[in-house]
């Protein structure tokens, strides 16, 4: 990749994914992983009405 030349222009071939992507160990259908946020978002629900 050049980044050299118009600044304006120099990340416009570049995607970036954020810091995010170190903790994705495998790729899953959509439905699987809403389940499991609306799992993991009524435990902690849960745990914070606990409190």
């Amino acid at each position: 990749m050049n980044f050299g030349g118009d600044a304006k222009k120099a990340w416009k071939d570049i995607w970036g994914c954020g810091q995010g992507i170190g903790p994705i160990t495998r790729v899953q259908k959509t439905a699987e992983y809403i389940a499991r946020l609306k799992r993991e978002y009524a435990q902690a629900e849960a745990r914070l009405a606990e409190l």
